[in-house]
């Protein structure tokens, strides 16, 4: 049986049906997202969501976030790419300014609009940009990010958004020309690592569990099963300590058994398991173990400089060449314009290697002078040249903003 959420959701009464509505009427106000308490596991053929043999239901990100692995791997992958420049390229190779790409929102750095952006990608597996500003031929000048989990995209293809409004939550219809998203090439980590996340979130109670149940390392037990008053009790304990704070070799008197606990403090804390929930979050997430904290002895390369550029290649260049695609489609760039992340900052090396870099550059043609060089240093040019290096932009010869469906070169 193949039945949709829409359909479920409408059964189950929660979401009223939304497909005759009028797209430029207000939508109806929903009372909050499905969740597994809302639609019982027989309707599925499940004994439970429970059951190991069935897909885990996806993960929310306020839990997910709350396990260090999961907040660690969002860090590595959202706060690295949204802190890298964007730049945007002409059909020559010159770079190009855009409003959108210096500061996407109003009041917002440009770092943290990139970083929510690749976040949502990573744990939703799609980012939403609403065109709120545009320039004088129809590109997009100014956008809001939209969280995911207030999107919703019709069977009919059309998307609706939900924003506060004075009768409560509502839906918006938004055209395509309207919205700009961000698809990730990867399953979200909610849903590809749900089983593992709730594997550490629960080991992690766990752990809590026995640290604050103060176990003991020791007790004694009367030996003809006899329990004793609590006074006796407490007298032979202040004996017991009071002897071995001056010795260590002990004297256990016929009346008592003594036992010593099994459980050391690592053991209590479940290190082992612990870092293995670990070390499946972060091959689900695609990171290093090692970064995660996990100590492995597969390492294949050597130095800091190596393990970012494994990062790049092995890691993060998913998500980039998705964006820096998106970005440079003809709905939000003039055609053969490109849309880069650059990762200069990023790899620079340290500066022998990279003057002797530069000097190799300036001899194969790569730098056509010392001012390019010194550019790329982020300092000024020596002289500066009366006229500008590059020819200005003919925004005459842009052209019109095109269909987001349309393939672009």
């Amino acid at each position: 049986m193949v039945c949709g959420m829409g359909a479920i959701a409408r059964l189950f009464g929660r979401v009223p049906d939304i497909t005759s509505f009028d797209s430029d009427a207000a939508g109806p106000a929903f009372s909050g997202p499905i969740t597994a308490d809302d639609v019982p596991a027989s309707f599925f053929g499940l004994t439970s969501y429970d059951d190991v043999a069935a897909p885990s239901a996806p993960v929310g990100r306020r839990s997910a976030m709350q396990v260090p692995a999961v907040k660690r791997a969002r860090d590595l992958i959202a706060t690295t790419l949204g802190s890298l420049p964007v730049k945007l390229f002409m059909p020559d190779k010159t770079e190009a300014y855009s409003s959108l790409l210096e500061q996407p929102e109003r009041g917002i750095a440009r770092s943290v609009t990139m970083a929510r952006t690749f976040e949502d990608m990573l744990l939703e597996g799609v980012a939403w940009w609403l065109v709120v500003e545009t320039t004088w031929n129809g590109y997009p000048a100014k956008v809001r990010r939209l969280d995911p989990r207030t999107v919703t995209v019709r069977q009919d293809g059309k998307v609706y958004y939900t924003k506060a409004g004075n009768s409560g939550v509502v839906y918006e219809y938004a055209s395509d020309f309207d919205l700009i998203r961000f698809d990730s090439p990867n399953d979200p980590l909610l849903v590809a690592g749900a089983r593992a996340i709730r594997s550490a979130i629960a080991l992690d109670a766990a752990a809590l569990r026995y640290s604050s149940g103060n176990q003991p390392n020791d007790y004694f037990t009367p030996t003809d099963g006899i329990d004793p008053a609590q006074e006796a009790v407490d007298v032979a304990m202040d004996a017991w300590e009071a002897a071995r704070a001056q010795r260590s070799t002990a004297y256990v008197p016929a009346a008592f058994t003594y036992h010593s606990n099994a459980w050391n403090p690592e053991q209590l804390q479940l290190s082992s398991a612990r870092e293995h929930a670990v070390l499946e979050i972060a091959r689900v997430a695609g990171i290093d173990p090692e970064d995660l904290g996990v100590s492995t002895t597969s390492r294949t390369y050597f130095n800091a400089f190596d393990r970012k550029q494994a990062r790049i290649q092995d890691t993060l260049r998913g998500y980039v060449v998705a964006f820096e695609d998106r970005l440079s489609m003809g709905d939000v760039t003039p055609r053969g314009y490109r849309v880069q992340l650059d990762f200069t900052d990023m790899l620079r090396s340290d500066d022998v290697t990279r003057f002797q870099a530069y000097q190799l550059g300036l001899q194969v043609g790569v730098y056509a002078d010392k001012n390019e060089v010194r550019a790329a240093e982020g300092r000024p040019a020596l002289d500066l040249p009366d006229t500008p290096t590059t020819e200005p932009v003919n925004v005459g010869e842009i052209p019109a903003r095109t269909d987001p469906q349309e393939v672009t070169p």
